[in-house]
C-alpha cells in the first residue's frame, strides 16, 4: 500500500509541475473528447438514415455541453487530487 501511495504522489508531483490549466484541458479533452469522438464513428457506422447536415445540427449542442462538463470535471478532480496531495504530505 505505500508503494502504491508513493507512486501516486509521485505522478501527481508531476502532473502539479505541468499547471492546473494543462491539467483541466487535458481532462476537458479526454472526457468530452473521446465522448464526441464516439458518436461521431457510431454516426458513421451505424446511422442510415440522417445525413451529415443533420448530423453537425445535432453535434453541436452536445459538444459545448460535455466541453463544459469536461471542464468542471477537470476542475473537480485538480481540487479533490490536490486536497489528497495536501494531506499526505503534510503527514
Amino acid at each position: 500500500m505505500g508503494n502504491w501511495k508513493s507512486k501516486r504522489l509521485h505522478r501527481w508531483t508531476q502532473t502539479r509541475k505541468k499547471g492546473r490549466s494543462h491539467y483541466v484541458l487535458k481532462t476537458t479533452l479526454i472526457a468530452g473528447g473521446s465522448v464526441l469522438v464516439g458518436k461521431t464513428i457510431g454516426f458513421m457506422l451505424f446511422d442510415k438514415v440522417r445525413t451529415w447536415a443533420e448530423f453537425w445540427i445535432d453535434f453541436s449542442l452536445p459538444a459545448v455541453v460535455l466541453l463544459a462538463l469536461g471542464l468542471v470535471l477537470g476542475l473537480v478532480t485538480w481540487a479533490i487530487s490536490e486536497t489528497w496531495y495536501e494531506r499526505e504530505t503534510n503527514k
